[in-house]
């Protein structure tokens, strides 16, 4: 993992009533010592940020001031670049040159597709974008490929996190207000807009990044959840439509639905239930997806990666799920550290009688636990879960929830046990030890 180590969100400008600002004179000296001191022998951190779209950097004065904090930084530690994040919210851009100038790496704010012609311009910039739109993957991914002077791109986020309540969220006309930050958006408590979602599971736009920078990862399907199907779908800058890992449409029979097969072979083959759909092209013209619209249909989709000999190579499956039946626990920590602080997350899926999640569940379920541990938490992806995340009673939602356990300072053995009415229980058992 490599990190940006970041001083300041802003200096003398307030962005908010109370901030920095009000101490930025008398503090910025003191606080950027304490961050690099403390830091400047891990190897995981590349780079020192500065500041991130400070208020006054219209302001003559703000180059005098990036100039002191970045020669302070280089002082303190000369192996390591400087950067901050600069983005404008009006047509303005090329003024922030002489701004620009006294960075190693001059931070991009969601404005990357200025990059070329600032290349021209300022031919010796280097440039990262240190905060994109997830929905900009490819567009980012390409721009970073093709010009050595791009050195990266920070999608805003990776994860989701509680704050900026309701960006990234996709939603129904007329169940919401519409835009970003316009008025309580209550119950939203988070924002929806990361790669991985709050119980650390993967969303779609997550292994499209992937395969995008890693060319092994090479195929990956999931659908679109078609407009109208739950009302008519507004998404935020922020956000992408709604897509996700199931082929369980109940209701939607006989009516398109679109397919996205994320792909690094050159062709790809869909079949819905044995039968060939179509077979379509998936370079990079198509941005490395294949998009397939069928009349929707229960049962087994599959997607087959094609080589530019016509062999099939790879093959990945969604099948429409049952009922639910049961539920699964599943969690990679198996022992934990007795020493009070360790913990274990375990992740609640409803599955149906053949083990397939069961997409569309709400379950309620309830968690108790016995022995050498206690429940810490519980959750679920929904940003507009009203449930403390200590309760011990949650619905699942998309069929998941997640439980963290923490130890206690005993050896021995903890025991989870999930529960809800109609549902088979089921148990997971995690040693404690020292």
């Amino acid at each position: 993992m490599l990190v940006i180590d970041e001083a300041f969100d802003g200096w003398r400008d307030a962005k908010n009533k109370h901030d920095y600002s009000v101490l930025f004179d008398k503090w910025w000296k003191r606080d950027i010592e304490a961050m690099v001191l403390r830091d400047r022998n891990h190897p995981s951190v590349f780079c020192w940020s500065i500041g991130n779209e400070v208020i006054e950097r219209k302001k003559l004065e703000v180059i005098t001031t990036a100039k002191r904090l970045a020669e302070h930084v280089h002082r303190l530690d000369p192996s390591r670049p400087v950067t901050s994040a600069l983005t404008t919210w009006d047509k303005d851009w090329e003024i922030f040159d002489p701004l620009a100038a006294v960075h190693d790496i001059v931070g991009y704010n969601y404005q990357l597709h200025r990059a070329e012609s600032d290349h021209e311009r300022v031919p010796s910039r280097i440039i990262m974008q240190t905060e994109s739109y997830p929905r900009d993957a490819f567009r980012n991914w390409d721009l970073v490929n093709k010009h050595p002077y791009i050195i990266g791109d920070f999608v805003w986020t990776a994860l989701d996190y509680l704050g900026e309540s309701s960006i990234g969220r996709a939603y129904y006309k007329g169940r919401e207000k519409d835009g970003f930050h316009t008025g309580q958006l209550y119950p939203w408590h988070g924002a929806y807009c990361g790669d991985i979602d709050l119980t650390g599971l993967r969303k779609p736009i997550s292994h499209y990044r992937d395969m995008l920078y890693n060319p092994d990862k090479k195929l990956y399907m999931a659908v679109r959840e078609p407009n109208g199907y739950r009302g008519e779908i507004k998404v935020t800058d922020w956000g992408v439509w709604p897509t996700s890992e199931s082929w369980t449409w109940s209701g939607h029979e006989g009516k398109p639905i679109e397919v996205e097969v994320c792909s690094r072979y050159p062709r790809v083959r869909l079949f819905l239930n044995d039968s060939l759909v179509d077979e379509r092209p998936a370079g990079y013209v198509q941005q490395f997806k294949a998009v397939f619209t069928l009349p929707y249909q229960a049962g087994t989709l599959r997607a087959v990666g094609v080589d530019e000999n016509g062999i099939e190579q790879e093959t990945v499956v969604l099948k429409t799920s049952g009922t639910p039946v049961s539920l699964r626990l599943t969690t990679q920590d198996q022992t934990i550290k007795a020493d009070g602080q360790d913990l274990a997350f375990v992740i609640i899926e409803v599955v149906d009688k053949n083990g397939n999640v069961v997409p569309d569940a709400a379950n309620e379920v309830e968690f108790s636990v016995r022995g050498t541990g206690m429940l810490e938490a519980t959750g679920s992806a929904d940003l507009k879960d009203e449930k403390s995340y200590t309760a011990p009673i949650r619905k699942v939602w998309k069929g998941r929830a997640i439980a963290v356990i923490k130890s206690t300072k005993q050896n021995g053995k903890v025991k989870l046990k999930v529960a809800s009415k109609g549902l088979s229980p089921a148990s997971v058992i995690i040693k404690t030890k020292r």
